[in-house]
């Protein structure tokens, strides 16, 4: 009863006798050969500063893998066949495909850079062709036309066109006559001293298939060796450091530029490429931007020519210099006062009254402003914000961008399209999404359901971003912009999705969304206070009003967010341990679950073992093994105190006072302005006018009770009167009416003068009964 096992020792030579294992029956058998260094390689950079191809791993190259012993671990699969004599006449699959791979995607240099004499000389050998020219009939984005009142409010204007901006997601926002700020980075200092280094971008649409089959066979390859050192069922993750030159745009540095050179050296591109420079074509063709955006999508879809451009992407204004005044620089801060402070100056939009900027350390870097520095064909591929944030972007000078947008509520779909059109080794490396140039053409999109929408972008105007809207685009020639970030309170719902989503890829958050929320919960329940308590109005605080109340924005986020922290407590057991956060647990440093990386401002899980270790409440359990007991759970704020401030902010006026006292340290009698100049005396002024009322109060009481004791006496001398009557005359009986009117003032007559306005009232009512 039972199957007899006989173990055979590949040593006995029978190896060929071996049965295949059920799975392989049908596979064609390969030779496992000695691997050779036979990768082709395209010539498509044109300088020693190109990051070089990685080779396919030899026997040099294997690190800790011992080639005899690979061989020997494989040797007794008869499926594999061990290294022939003709095997340099027989190749592999792999060496076939990396040939075919090499002949399908070189294309012959259109553009050059360098020679012995000069590195930044430029040749252009690719031509326009405008007869192949692809066009993609595209909605435009709206257009917005400020009106003076209007532009003078940044993100009151922003507001008020957000709803009926959603369904398109982007927008050009063109500024009223009057607005004509300098172009600072036009001054010498910057214009010529500022440099930056640029970064080569290959535009020919095969280039992005050749980088995503040469990724796939570096995975492949590294893959095998690691499976065979570890086991095979280990995954293997690409270190971004290792995909080089696979970065797309990112690909590798290009040449240092200042901003004079790289506008002669982005002009002779153009003029170089679109024939400018010969007198006949520019009588004959006046170059327009559907000229350019035509050629541009024929070299993204059907490429004759390695296309290489270069960019100046995300310069940092701090050091660079911005584009428009700071007051850093006091040149610019006396002779352009006016833009220094105006909203839509690019430097003060993320922290107007009404922005979330509240975190000094985490947000700093996505609140400075940052410059690009682009020329024909450059370009920016789909992307979405960090965190879903709003952002904002203005065009100094120099020729158009075009831009292409995806509303927010088609990130799923847009999603899909973009896994549809990666390869499947891609689609399992989230984090290379981004990095990767996968053109997704607008038509492509549109095909798959996905509407995107156009807008062209001029010197002097606006182009704004709504939270979570995927956008791409391209530059027309040589220009100069600069972009922003920044969070109305609106965002915060956006903001959350977005913290959900990174939970879920496990990847890192650049700023606390649990701190912003609380800091702007905080704030709104102080301007409440000054106003409705202390009748101290500002701009500041009232800016708070429309985002408080049961339908504000601020009351829904919190109490949205409160909802899932509450599941989540409630799903913990009620034994285990907990404790009060210390008010500086992360201040010194960002406190993340070491599991999906989640931000822990609010709570956190921790374990004796694992010293400086948390979990979000999420992954408790994933910390270690120790008992559940053994586990401290950490609540910067009870549930119930989240619900006082829940309630503070739908306008209940003793949660305000409460959140006020007991975690603001407020109160009537020591109140202190927020500009921290001197005391406010409105509480003490309204303190006196209580007192006042309750003087008159009493007044009134003392003044009724005078009154009714008059009136009993009155009554009384009466009953006297006719019982004297009826000793003389016959017996007379008092009316109903007046017994009882009498008993109703004997039962409410007040017994002291210091009687409260309930007292004095119901006297009062007595009297005109």
């Amino acid at each position: 009863m039972g199957t007899k096992r006989i173990r055979t020792d590949p040593a006995d030579g029978d190896v060929d006798k071996l049965s295949v294992p059920p799975g392989f029956a049908s596979l064609t058998s390969f030779y496992l050969k000695k691997l050779e260094n036979t990768e082709e390689s395209c010539n498509t950079m044109a300088f020693a500063s190109a990051s070089k191809e990685e080779p396919i791993p030899t026997e040099t190259t294997l690190g800790m893998v011992d080639v005899a012993t690979l061989k020997r671990s494989l040797g007794n699969r008869p499926w594999i066949l061990n290294e022939k004599s003709n095997h340099h006449q027989e190749e592999s699959d792999s060496e076939q495909s990396v040939k075919e791979l090499s002949s399908e995607t070189c294309l012959p240099k259109g553009v050059s850079r360098g020679c012995s004499d000069c590195s930044n000389c430029l040749k252009v050998t690719a031509r326009w062709r405008p007869g192949d020219a692809k066009t993609d009939v595209l909605e435009e984005a709206p257009v917005f036309y400020p009106t003076e009142k209007e532009f003078s409010e940044t993100l009151k204007y922003i507001a008020s066109i957000r709803p009926g901006l959603e369904q398109y997601g982007i927008c050009r926002i063109v500024p009223p006559p009057s607005w004509k700020p300098p172009c600072c980075i036009k001054k010498r200092n910057i214009w010529e001293s500022s440099t930056f280094v640029t970064q080569i971008q290959r535009v020919d649409g095969l280039h992005n298939q050749y980088l995503q089959k040469k990724m796939v066979k570096i995975f492949e390859n590294r893959s095998l060796i690691t499976g065979l050192k570890h086991g095979v069922g280990n995954g293997y993750t690409i270190n971004h450091a290792e995909v080089g030159c696979f970065g797309g745009f990112e690909s590798e540095p290009g040449p240092e530029f200042n901003l004079q050179t790289f506008k002669k050296y982005a002009d002779d591109f153009k003029d170089q490429y679109f024939g400018m420079k010969d007198k006949v074509l520019q009588k004959q063709s006046k170059l327009s931007v559907e000229n350019v955006e035509g050629e541009y999508r024929r070299i993204v879809e059907n490429p004759t020519e390695e296309i290489e451009v270069l960019y100046g992407k995300n310069l940092d204004t701090g050091t660079f210099g911005s584009g428009f005044p700071t007051v850093s620089n006091p040149l610019e801060a006396s002779d352009y006062h006016k833009y220094l402070k105006l909203g839509w100056n690019l430097n003060n939009v993320p922290r107007l009254p009404g922005s979330l900027s509240f975190e000094s350390n985490d947000t700093s870097d996505l609140l400075v402003p940052r410059l690009h520095v682009g020329m024909c064909f450059s370009s920016f591929s789909w992307t979405v914000e960090e965190h879903y944030l709003y952002s904002l972007h203005y065009l100094h000078l120099g020729a158009p961008k075009i831009w292409h947008g995806v509303p927010g509520r088609y990130a799923t779909k847009f999603e899909a399209a973009r896994k549809k059109h990666l390869s499947d080794f891609l689609v399992g490396q989230p984090n290379l999404h981004d990095k990767l140039v996968t053109k997704l053409t607008p038509s492509t999109l549109k095909s798959e359901g996905v509407p995107v929408y156009r807008c062209i972008q001029n010197p002097g105007e606006f182009v704004l971003v709504l939270p979570g809207v995927n956008y791409s685009g391209f530059d027309c020639g040589f220009n100069c912009s600069e972009a922003v970030n920044f969070a109305p309170v609106d965002w915060l719902p956006h903001g959350q999705n977005a913290v959900e989503l990174y939970r879920e890829k496990g990847r890192r958050t650049l700023i606390s969304h649990d701190k912003l929320l609380l800091e702007a919960a905080r704030e709104a329940v102080r301007a409440q206070w000054e106003i409705t308590l202390l009748k101290k109005s500002t701009a500041g605080n009232l800016s708070w009003g429309g985002f408080c109340g049961k339908d504000g924005i601020l009351a829904k986020a919190l109490k949205s967010r409160l909802k899932s922290e509450s599941n989540r407590r409630e799903y913990l057991c009620s034994s285990s341990r907990s404790q009060r956060m210390d008010k500086n647990f992360d201040v010194a440093v960002k406190r993340e679950c070491c599991m999906c990386l989640y931000d822990l401002h609010l709570s956190a899980a921790s374990c004796p073992c694992s010293v400086n270790m948390y979990t979000c409440l999420n992954h408790v359990k994933q910390l270690c093994s120790c008992a559940w007991s053994e586990k401290i759970f950490l609540f910067r704020y009870e549930i119930s105190e989240l619900n006082v401030l829940v309630e503070a902010l739908e306008g209940k006026l003793s949660a305000v006072h409460r959140w006020a006292r007991d975690y603001l340290k407020l109160t009537l009698h020591s109140h202190v302005s927020r500009d921290g100049l001197q005391p406010d005396t409105r509480a003490e002024e309204s303190k006196v006018k209580v007192r006042k009322s309750q003087n008159v109060v009493i007044f009134d009481a003392i003044s009724i009770k005078a009154e009714v004791k008059a009136r009993l006496l009155q009554e009384k001398s009466k009953i006297k009167e006719l019982k004297a009557k009826e000793k003389t005359t016959e017996p007379r009986v008092v009316s109903s009416g007046n017994a009882k009117h009498t008993a109703f003032l004997l039962a409410d007559s007040p017994s002291e003068a210091s009687s409260d306005t309930s007292t004095a009232s119901s006297s009062a009512d007595s009297e005109d009964t």
